[in-house]
């Protein structure tokens, strides 16, 4: 009897080490949303064990609310100590959170509807989320996307500017840094084949403050030109914005390492980063196809001025003059047409000589086309260079109109002797094309005062063994290049924590001349030079998710990382977070970061130790 019972005890105690504690929750911190505003929902699975990639649990949109986006996030593991009964026990947990942003389409109550995850057969369900959405205009809140579009009808081939503009409001603990990339893709997934964009001045985004409904916010502001190929009307959707909302979180530390630096007054519990998704405005755009051209119109659409000259104003007859003629459009340089010199009697034309340039301006493209024109008159005389015209159509009257230059007037005068045929004169480019091909032609040498054979001399003995020496020098230089290379590394890796102090030390003198940005970019790039110095890899340039990564891979400790990590996103709290950020955080940054070097330094050494 007493062993059937112990049987039965040892299986239960098998059975419930066995069995997978697993959870599966939805949450959300608030259930009314106004129309316009973005609810998010968090769907956490915690688990006792790593299940592997789970995908997201699919979620349509629906005609109460838009899914505007899923990400997942994890998995990550964290293991904790219970004591129950004077026992202790280590328990580990592997957690995976699911983020669903959604916005309301209509004001009323709507439902979140449960999400299901099949695990090892078993189904697990979350509960349904009641909504309640309301039409309350959403004011001031921390990012809004604005869609400006310069003009909202135009014509096919008519430029104008388009802004992205990113509006944060000062002092919002939210990081938009990492949206630029995903929403250029939208945009010009969303303009399509209908429009031609073009990125004005460089890849950089400006930067400006402007008040919004009474509170300043930073804007940040793409710019873009735009050409209407195609005629009709056109409606541009909503473009998502995906930015970072930050939080203090407060988190439980299992390990004491660094607990001393990285505990409550320093980081205040760490930063967690939500995503977040803002939707801009949509546009409609009407782009009206161009009323039936004039004869002689080669496409040219904007504003456009024409000049012309001659130089010299005389020239004997037979001798050569230049025609200089310039195009200005505000337009890119493929949609200014070309321009046809009318023709000269008793006058010989030759090829034009293009160049063409564009600037960028605010308002856009503006092309300059310059054709130079190589006359030579035949007979002497007054010979007249009738007008160059060009057609055109102007968007903003609506209709098509021509540049014409003034009459050109040449005075030739009589040449020398008859006039011959003169052939045209070679570019600059055929002139160095002809240098190339010519190869002069070299007359044999006679050599003087040549002496007897050199193995006859003395010195020729002394020199017979100089190759080899050299070779054998050149053997062992190369070895002690191997052998510095080798113990500069080395070297490096030793003096990474002292030069790092050093320059720590540096930025606290000169602190108070130091911006705000500078400081801490300058207190950033000191924790990427000890990290490539110490760890041997390129840590400049690199996004946070790589240098973990990277550091991981390296067999590094994970908490040693997840430090390091904690650090920098304590940084780009100030950086880009919108902290307030005095002195005397300064010099306490400064000296947290020295110790945080020197524990980080520790912890590696026992690392190797074990």
């Amino acid at each position: 009897m007493k062993s059937a019972v112990k049987s039965i005890f040892t299986i239960l105690l098998l059975c419930t080490g066995i069995y997978s504690q697993i959870t599966f929750t939805a949450n959300t911190e608030r259930t009314t949303v106004a129309i316009g505003e973005q609810a998010v929902i968090i769907v956490s699975l915690v688990a006792d064990k790593n299940l592997g990639t789970i995908q997201p649990p699919p979620i349509e949109s629906n005609e109460s609310f838009a899914v505007i986006n899923a990400v997942r996030r994890g998995p990550s593991s964290s293991s904790y100590i219970e004591i129950i009964n004077g026992v202790t026990k280590q328990r580990s947990e592997v957690q995976y959170q699911f983020i669903y942003t959604i916005s309301p389409k209509k004001a009323g109550s709507f439902q979140f509807p449960s999400l299901s995850v099949s695990i090892d057969g078993t189904e697990y369900t979350t509960k349904a989320i009641p909504f309640n959405a309301t039409t309350e205009v959403v004011k001031n809140s921390d990012v809004k996307i604005q869609l400006r579009f310069g003009k909202s009808s135009l014509y096919t081939g008519e430029q104008t500017t388009l802004e992205f503009r990113v509006c944060q409001r000062a002092q919002a603990q939210v990081d938009v840094r990492n949206g630029f990339g995903g929403a250029l893709e939208k945009i010009e997934k969303s303009f399509g084949k209908d429009f031609a964009l073009h990125r004005l001045f460089t890849n950089q985004v400006a930067q400006s403050q402007e008040r919004i409904d009474g509170e300043i916010y930073n804007i940040y502001t793409l710019k873009f030109i735009a050409f209407a190929l195609n005629s009709g009307s056109f409606s541009i959707p909503s473009v998502p914005f995906e930015y970072q909302e930050l939080r203090r979180a407060q988190r439980r530390r299992v390990d004491p390492f660094m607990d001393d630096f990285f505990g409550g007054d320093f980081f205040g519990g760490g930063v967690q980063a939500t995503p977040r998704t803002a939707l801009s405005n949509q546009l409609s755009i009407t782009v009206k196809q161009l009323p039936p051209p004039p004869a002689g119109y080669n496409g040219s659409v904007g504003k456009f001025t024409l000049s012309a000259s001659v130089e010299p104003r005389e020239v004997p007859a037979g001798e050569a003059a230049t025609i200089k003629i310039t195009l200005r459009g505000n337009t890119k340089a493929s949609s200014v047409g070309e321009i046809t010199l009318p023709k000269i009697d008793n006058c010989e034309v030759f090829t034009p000589e293009k160049q063409t340039s564009t600037d960028t301006t605010a308002n856009g493209f503006s092309t300059r086309k310059t054709f130079k024109y190589m006359i030579i008159p035949q007979e002497k005389g007054t010979l007249t260079i009738p007008p160059v015209t060009l057609s055109y159509f102007d968007p903003e009257s609506g209709t098509y109109k021509t540049e014409s230059t003034a009459p050109l007037s040449l005075t030739v005068t009589e040449g020398k002797g008859s006039v011959k045929k003169v052939t045209r004169y070679m570019s600059q480019e055929e002139i160095r094309q002809i240098g190339q091909d010519i190869r002069f032609i070299k007359t044999g040498v006679t050599i003087k005062h040549q002496s007897d054979a050199p193995y006859r001399n003395a010195v020729f003995y002394l020199l017979l063994p100089l190759p080899f020496v050299i070779f054998i020098l050149s053997l062992l230089y190369k070895f002690q290049a191997s052998q510095r290379q080798r113990n500069s590394s080395r070297f490096t890796k030793q003096k990474a924590l002292s030069t790092a102090l050093k320059q720590l030390n540096l930025i606290k003198k000169q602190q108070k001349e130091l911006p705000q940005s500078a400081f801490l970019g300058k207190t950033g790039q000191i924790l990427e030079n000890y990290i490539s110095d110490k760890f041997d890899f390129p840590a400049t340039g690199r996004t946070l998710e790589e240098l973990k990564d990277e550091l991981l891979q390296r067999n590094i400790d994970e908490k040693v990382v997840s430090e390091m990590t904690q650090f920098i996103q304590y940084l780009d709290s100030f950086r880009f977070g919108g902290l307030t950020f005095n002195e005397s955080s300064r010099l306490s940054t400064v000296e947290k970061a020295a110790v945080f070097l020197e524990s980080l330094e520790r912890g590696i050494k026992k690392e190797k130790q074990k």
